[in-house]
Order: structure tokens, then sequence, then C-alpha cells
């Protein structure tokens, strides 16, 4: 009898745990279908795309959102089959994010601890300013200062990898604050399944509320995620993401790849901001060069209706890949129109072919000093010239014929397109990924102008692991020029081979290949050929030198290049400046960073929030009447706010830290009132960074 009791206590043991779960079933399903709808609301008001995503998304057929064990929502992800969570996800995740927050992964920008010595004899504004932010770090801060290893109630941005379920991000919120909060997640079907069990609408709204910005990267592949991160960069500035909190909360191999990438990649957060000088040189470059020298601007054609698509293109720049083709180009020269990129010019002078059109990107007085110090008048006056409007504008002068393409984004550019579209009432588009290097410029304007196939000689984007810099045939390696132009091969970074192995490359050539690639993948209407041993590029077809098919043109090529000349250019005109240049406003802008720099403050986010006040001043300028303001000012903000933010969250003794920071903003300041005065005058001035002064301070320093 007793034992029968006991089986039936059990059944009815089973049967309430039974009904139990049914409960806690049903109460999820309402739950859940009320969070979804209430979700699927807060994504159309925040984030409308996504919501058009998520309105269309199909889930995988096995999709299933499940309670568990406390009554929490739980999922099983594609490739897996275990849940993300156990039992308690809150518990769960309540404990991982305490155990990752008292231990952090911080990404950082560097502190400029120490000046280049070559810096100190530079006498421009920004570099006499970064200078002595560097030596303000180098006084007040000691090396053995211990540093913050434990999450702050408050950071600039926090960067979380795999999302999950949104439970972690829930309890990291309630705990902490952040400027800018980054949220990548490469599965769309988990992110769909979080909406079902994470109240996103109070993240979004708290976000909204506290002046926060909230970045979704959902379904993305680590091939596309770092371009999104820079595209974000380029919007709301690289301080959103130089001093970042990481965060992996879900495991994987897709995670583990965006994870790869974000910090193999950091280190080009802070490259290429430009720079004060470097802005308003380009600015009084473009204004001389348009109205003074009356060099037309490059009007590119339709995509896919170019009347060059049936046409070849050779890109040639100075890699030591180049001399394999020689013979191909020699071969080839009357059946093609070639772009010969910065130094490639002299290389293919002393081969013997002439470059239709010879291609230059820097702005800086010392490409004059280069062209006249390699090149002879007879040489420039028989050659056409492809630059960017920020030139040097004695160079254009030197040819046969100049046209430019507008850089963007600069601040002469986005002058340049203002005044053309007032006029116009069209858009004049600016040469899209054509820095940093000059490759890339002479890529860019072969793509734009529209050839059907387009063949990369000499463009390498690297050195080989062994062996020469450059072409044999190039001023680098001239006894006359060998010691003048210098080439340092003792670099940094490594990059996949176009056959295979690896090549070794500077931050720039790392860069430009990045661009090239970017730029390649916009335009699939164009085949374009990797020639040679250089770095491999994306989309590129990887082709050697002797399997180079060329077909034979059927008019004189000149005709082409005429063509080119008389219908992609037109001349252009400015008036009125001293108003349109914008001193004045320079003037109050300059005043209002001053008064919000002035701000007091007594902890790390009340400083962190001065910076990005006068960031978003700043940045409010974009695309508006002013907007070459903008990019006058932004080099030199990002250079100085990047260390600054940085400071504020490194080291462990808030007072002290506070007390540093005050010293390297006041310096912040003082470079704001110079900047404020020098551009009255300095708008309309020419780049006097000349050969001989680069040559002088390398000799001084110690380098030649």
């Amino acid at each position: 009898m007793n034992d029968l009791n006991i089986s039936i206590e059990e059944l009815e043991n089973k049967l309430r745990d039974i009904e139990s779960q049914l409960e806690k079933k049903r109460r999820f399903a309402k739950y859940s279908q009320n969070l979804f709808k209430k979700n699927c609301a807060a994504l159309k008001k925040y984030f409308p795309e996504l919501a058009t995503r998520v309105e269309s998304h199909v889930p995988r057929s096995d999709f299933n959102v499940f309670p568990t064990a406390s009554g929490h929502g739980n999922y099983v992800p594609k490739g897996s089959s275990v849940p993300i969570y156990g039992d308690n996800p809150i518990e769960q995740t309540r404990e991982q994010v305490k155990r990752y927050t008292e231990s952090a992964t911080f990404g950082r920008c560097n502190l400029y601890k120490e000046a280049d010595e070559g810096t100190k004899f530079d006498k421009r504004l920004h570099v006499r300013y970064m200078v002595e932010l560097a030596e303000s770090f180098r006084e007040v801060v000691t090396r053995d200062e211990p540093l913050l290893d434990n999450l702050p109630p408050h950071f600039p941005t926090c960067i979380m990898f795999g999302v999950g379920l949104g439970y972690a991000l829930s309890e990291l919120l309630e705990r902490h604050t952040f400027d800018y909060l980054f949220l990548c997640e490469p599965d769309f079907d988990t992110f769909y399944a979080s909406l079902f069990c994470t109240d996103w609408e109070k993240i979004f709204s708290k976000a909204d509320v506290e002046s926060g910005c909230v970045f979704l990267h959902i379904g993305v592949t680590y091939e596309t995620f770092f371009q999104e991160i820079q595209k974000i960069c380029e919007n709301i500035g690289a301080f959103s993401l130089i001093s970042s909190f990481c965060y992996q909360h879900t495991p994987g191999a897709e995670v583990n790849a965006l994870i790869k990438e974000f910090f193999d990649k950091f280190y080009q957060l802070q490259l290429g901001y430009g720079f004060y000088n470097d802005a308003v040189t380009g600015l009084a470059h473009t204004i001389e060069n348009v109205n003074e020298n009356k060099t037309p601007l490059f009007i590119a054609p339709e995509k896919q209706k170019s009347p060059y698509k049936n046409y070849t293109a050779y890109v040639v720049a100075n890699g030591p890949s180049l001399d394999e083709a020689i013979d191909v180009l020699k071969e080839n020269q009357r059946n093609v129109i070639i772009f010969a990129a910065g130094t490639a010019i002299n290389t293919l002078l002393n081969i013997g072919v002439v470059p239709d059109f010879h291609v230059l990107v820097e702005r800086p007085k010392v490409t004059y000093d280069v062209l006249k110090d390699t090149l002879t008048n007879d040489q420039t006056k028989n050659l056409n010239l492809l630059a960017v409007d920020v030139m040097y504008p004695e160079v254009p002068g030197l040819y046969k014929w100049a046209g430019l393409g507008l850089k963007g984004p600069e601040a002469g550019s986005l002058f340049t397109q203002y005044e053309y579209y007032k006029k116009h009432r069209k858009i004049l588009g600016s040469l899209p990924h054509c820095s940093p290097l000059v490759a890339n410029t002479a890529l860019s304007f072969a793509s734009m102008m529209g050839f059907g196939e387009i063949y990369l000689l000499g463009v390498d984007n690297g050195y080989p692991l062994s062996g020469p810099s450059h072409s044999k045939h190039s001023i680098y390696s001239d006894s006359k020029f060998k010691k003048e132009y210098q080439v340092s091969t003792d670099v940094p970074y490594r990059l996949n081979g176009n056959f295979g192995g690896d090549v070794k490359a500077t931050g720039l050539m790392v860069q430009a290949k990045q661009q090239m690639e970017y730029l390649i993948s916009k335009m699939p209407h164009i085949q374009y050929y990797n020639v040679g041993d250089g770095a491999k590029l994306l989309k590129a077809q990887p082709l050697k030198a002797d399997d180079i098919l060329c077909m034979q043109l059927k008019e004189d090529k000149k005709n082409i290049v005429e063509d080119i000349k008389a219908n992609l250019f037109s001349q252009q005109r400015f008036h009125n400046l001293d108003k349109l240049v914008g001193v004045k406003e320079f003037e109050s802008l300059c005043e209002h960073l001053i008064v919000i720099a002035r701000r007091p403050y007594t902890c790390r986010k009340e400083a962190s929030d001065i910076l990005k006040a006068q960031a978003r001043v700043v940045f409010a300028y974009r695309g508006k009447k002013y907007g070459h303001l903008f990019h006058v000012l932004k080099g030199t903000m990002l250079y100085f706010h990047g260390p600054l933010i940085t400071l504020l969250y490194r080291y462990q003794d808030e007072k002290k830290t506070l007390l540093w920071f005050k010293k390297s903003l006041a310096v912040w300041v003082r470079c704001i009132i110079a900047m404020k005065s020098d551009y009255q005058f300095s708008w309309n001035k020419r780049c006097e960074h000349s050969l001989f002064i680069a040559n002088e301070k390398r000799r001084l320093s110690g380098l030649l």
C-alpha cells in the first residue's frame, strides 16, 4: 500500500511539474509576443531600415525561443546543439558581466609621450601644439602609474561582440553608461530571437535620454564589419572608438572573426585624420587652382554609360613587380591608356614608355620640388597631368595640360562642391577612395572614367619579404637620387600575397590596399586585374604579366585622350571669396569651443562630456553653408581628443588623472586660439613645406 501511495504521489508531482511548465510556457508566450511587438515598434522609431528587415525576415525552420526553469527565454543558435544559456540566463549573464567588468579589456589610442625628433623642426601650427601636448604627457604622467583595469561607472565606448539574447547588455547598462554603444551580432536569427527576450525599447530610450549613441551591426560578416565601423568614424568621429571597452558575450567562429578583424585593424582608426595646416593649405590651393590657374575639374560620366567602357587602362605604380611587366608595357602602349602614379613616371620614361596621364596627389610644395629635381621641363611639357584639387598651384603649369579631381573629404573639395551646387544645382562628385597613396588616386581616376578593364602593374601595396622595394628602373635605384629619396623597408605589417605567401607593408600601404578593395567592390561593371607578386586585392583577378592579353585599338589612342580632356573636365570660378571662406564664422566657432573647454568638471565623465560637446559642435557643420570649416578643424581636434579621452580613462587614480587632463586640455585651448588667429591669413596662403626644409629636418634629426 505504501508503494502505491508513493507512486501516486510521484505521479501527482509530475503532473504538477507538467502543469507548471505549461503555465510557464503560456506566460512566456504571452510575454514574449507582447515584447516582440514593443521591440518592433521601437525599431521602427530608432532603426527603420532594420525594422523593415525584421518584418520581412523568415527565421529558419527549427527556430524556437523557449522558457528556461527561471522563466526566461533561451535559444539554440545555428550550428550548435546546445542553447546559449543554462537554466537561469539572468544569473548566468550577471556573473559574466561582473567578471568581465572587474577585469576589463580595453582598446585605446596611444598617448603621445615623446615627440619625434623630426617634428621638433616642423613649425606648422598643428605640429607645434602636438609636440607641446606630447611634452605635457611626458612631464606629468609617471611610467609606473597603475592602469585602470576595471570598468568605471561611465566609459566612452562599449563594443559588444555577440549580443546573444540581450541579457548581458541589459545587465551591463544597469551598472554602467556609455556615450557610444556598438553592438555586433553576426547571426540575424539570434538577434531576431532577442526581440522576444530583451526590452530593446528600454535600451534605445535610455540612450536617447542620456544623449548616447547606439549602433547595431546585425547579420554582418567580418569582411564588412570593419568597413561599417570606419564609416561611422567618418560620420561621428574616430573618438567614438579610440577608447573602447570590449566585451565578448557569446562564443562562436563568426564572433571570433569579428573580434580578430577589429583588433587587427584597430590602429587604422588612429590614422588619416588630416589636420589644420593640411586642410587650410588645401583650401588655399583649391581656390588658386580654380580661380588663378583656371585648371578644369573632373566631372565623371554616368556609371556603365561611359564612352570608354570598351577600352583598357593600365594603372602603373613603382613596385618591384613592375619589372616583370616591362615588355608588356612596351608592346601594348599604343593600345591602352596608361596612368603613371607618382614616381612611376620616371620608371616609364626610363624604359621608353610615355604615359597618357601622370597622376599626383600630395599637396605640399615638396611635390613641386621633387618634380623639378627629377624631371626636366621638356619632359613635363609633353605630359598630361591628373591631380587633386589641393595640389600645389605651381605644379599644373609644368605640364602640357592638367585636370583636377576633388580629393574629398577635404575643406577645399567641400568648398568647391557647395559653390558648384549653388550655381548648377548638381552635385560635383569627389574621387572615391583616392587616398592615401598616389596609386589610389590613379585607380580612382581610371575607374571613374569608366574603362571596361583596368590592369594594375607595380601596384604592390607592399615589399617582398626579401628583395628590392621598387622597380630597378625607378629613382629609388638611381645612384643620383638614391641618397635623397630613401625608402625604409623595415615595416611592421604582413599582407597576403597575390599568388600566395606574404608581403610586408607600412600602415599606409595597408590602408591603400583596403581603399582599393572598397573602390573595386563598388565597380562590378569593371574587370580589374592585379598583375604581379604584390599584395592580394579582393575581387581583382590575380594575373601574371605573361598572361596579359591585349586587343589592338581600332583608332589612334591620342583621340581617346583628347576626348577625355575635352568632355570630362570643366572650368569653374569662385566669386566673393572673402565672404565665402567664412573667417568670421570660423572665429565664432573657435570661440564657442573655447567656452565649452572652460566648463567646470569634477569627474571623468564631466571632463569627457566637454570633449563630446566640442565634437558635436564641430560635426554639426557637416553639410551646412560653411561645411568646409568642419574639415579645417576636424583633423586637429581628433588628434587632440584621441589622447585626451585615453588619458581620462587610462589610470586608476581619478584625482591625479583630472589634474593631468587639466594641463593637457589647456594645450588644446591654446591650439584653438592659435587656429582662430591664423585662419584669416592662411586660407589663401600656399604651402611652404619644401624639399629643402624636409631634408634639413631629416639631416638634423640624424636621418640623412
